[in-house]
Protein backbone atom coordinates (compact mmCIF):
# COMPACT_ATOMS: atom_id res chain seq x y z
CA UNK A 1 0.00 0.00 0.00
CA UNK A 2 1.53 3.26 -1.12
CA UNK A 3 0.09 6.73 -1.55
CA UNK A 4 -3.15 5.60 0.08
CA UNK A 5 -3.86 3.09 -2.69
CA UNK A 6 -4.60 -0.56 -2.10
CA UNK A 7 -3.30 -3.12 -4.54
CA UNK A 8 -4.09 -6.80 -4.08
CA UNK A 9 -3.22 -9.38 -6.69
CA UNK A 10 -5.38 -12.38 -7.54
CA UNK A 11 -2.55 -14.57 -6.25
CA UNK A 12 -2.71 -12.86 -2.84
CA UNK A 13 -6.48 -13.32 -2.74
CA UNK A 14 -6.11 -17.02 -3.57
CA UNK A 15 -3.42 -17.39 -0.89
CA UNK A 16 -5.79 -15.79 1.64
CA UNK A 17 -8.50 -18.24 0.53
CA UNK A 18 -6.10 -21.12 1.09
CA UNK A 19 -5.31 -19.79 4.56
CA UNK A 20 -9.04 -19.54 5.34
CA UNK A 21 -9.50 -23.16 4.25
CA UNK A 22 -6.59 -24.23 6.46
CA UNK A 23 -7.98 -22.34 9.47
CA UNK A 24 -11.39 -23.92 8.97
CA UNK A 25 -9.82 -27.36 8.70
CA UNK A 26 -7.65 -26.78 11.78
CA UNK A 27 -10.72 -25.77 13.83
CA UNK A 28 -12.71 -28.89 13.05
CA UNK A 29 -10.98 -31.24 15.52
CA UNK A 30 -10.95 -28.84 18.51
CA UNK A 31 -14.59 -27.96 17.81
CA UNK A 32 -15.56 -31.64 17.69
CA UNK A 33 -13.73 -32.31 20.97
CA UNK A 34 -15.35 -29.33 22.69
CA UNK A 35 -18.80 -30.40 21.50
CA UNK A 36 -18.23 -33.98 22.61
CA UNK A 37 -17.00 -32.92 26.05
CA UNK A 38 -19.83 -30.48 26.80
CA UNK A 39 -22.42 -33.00 25.53
CA UNK A 40 -20.90 -35.66 27.80
CA UNK A 41 -21.02 -33.27 30.75
CA UNK A 42 -24.64 -32.41 30.01
CA UNK A 43 -25.53 -36.11 29.81
CA UNK A 44 -23.65 -36.92 33.01
CA UNK A 45 -25.46 -34.13 34.86
CA UNK A 46 -28.83 -34.70 33.21
CA UNK A 47 -30.60 -35.29 36.52
CA UNK A 48 -29.08 -32.18 38.10
CA UNK A 49 -30.73 -28.80 37.59
CA UNK A 50 -27.79 -27.65 35.44
CA UNK A 51 -27.91 -30.69 33.12
CA UNK A 52 -30.53 -29.40 30.64
CA UNK A 53 -28.76 -26.02 30.50
CA UNK A 54 -25.46 -27.74 29.66
CA UNK A 55 -27.15 -29.78 26.95
CA UNK A 56 -28.66 -26.59 25.50
CA UNK A 57 -25.27 -24.84 25.61
CA UNK A 58 -23.65 -27.82 23.89
CA UNK A 59 -26.27 -27.76 21.16
CA UNK A 60 -26.21 -23.97 20.61
CA UNK A 61 -22.44 -23.59 20.78
CA UNK A 62 -21.95 -26.68 18.66
CA UNK A 63 -24.13 -25.25 15.93
CA UNK A 64 -22.44 -21.84 16.20
CA UNK A 65 -18.95 -23.32 16.00
CA UNK A 66 -19.89 -25.54 13.05
CA UNK A 67 -21.32 -22.49 11.28
CA UNK A 68 -18.12 -20.53 12.02
CA UNK A 69 -15.98 -23.23 10.39
CA UNK A 70 -18.32 -23.31 7.40
CA UNK A 71 -18.21 -19.53 7.01
CA UNK A 72 -14.42 -19.38 7.14
CA UNK A 73 -13.47 -22.01 4.60
CA UNK A 74 -14.44 -25.03 2.65
CA UNK A 75 -16.63 -25.54 -0.36
CA UNK A 76 -19.63 -23.53 0.84
CA UNK A 77 -20.19 -20.76 -1.75
CA UNK A 78 -20.85 -18.32 1.11
CA UNK A 79 -17.55 -19.05 2.90
CA UNK A 80 -14.87 -16.39 3.07
CA UNK A 81 -12.52 -18.68 1.13
CA UNK A 82 -15.01 -19.10 -1.72
CA UNK A 83 -15.71 -15.38 -1.87
CA UNK A 84 -11.98 -14.60 -1.95
CA UNK A 85 -11.54 -17.00 -4.88
CA UNK A 86 -14.45 -15.44 -6.76
CA UNK A 87 -12.99 -12.00 -6.12
CA UNK A 88 -9.63 -13.18 -7.50
CA UNK A 89 -11.34 -14.62 -10.57
CA UNK A 90 -13.28 -11.38 -11.13
CA UNK A 91 -10.13 -9.31 -10.66
CA UNK A 92 -8.26 -11.41 -13.22
CA UNK A 93 -11.19 -11.27 -15.65
CA UNK A 94 -11.39 -7.47 -15.41
CA UNK A 95 -7.63 -7.11 -15.87
CA UNK A 96 -7.74 -9.28 -19.00
CA UNK A 97 -10.73 -7.38 -20.38
CA UNK A 98 -9.01 -4.04 -19.78
CA UNK A 99 -5.80 -5.29 -21.40
CA UNK A 100 -7.73 -6.47 -24.47
CA UNK A 101 -9.39 -3.06 -24.80
CA UNK A 102 -5.96 -1.44 -25.22
CA UNK A 103 -4.50 -3.97 -27.66
CA UNK A 104 -3.71 -2.67 -31.12
CA UNK A 105 -5.83 -4.40 -33.74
Amino acid sequence: MSNGNISVTPEELRAAAGAADAISQDLQKPVAIAKRDIEAAGTALKTWPIGPDMERVAHDWGMALDELCKRIGGGDPKSAASRLRRTADGHEYNENLTAQAFQVR
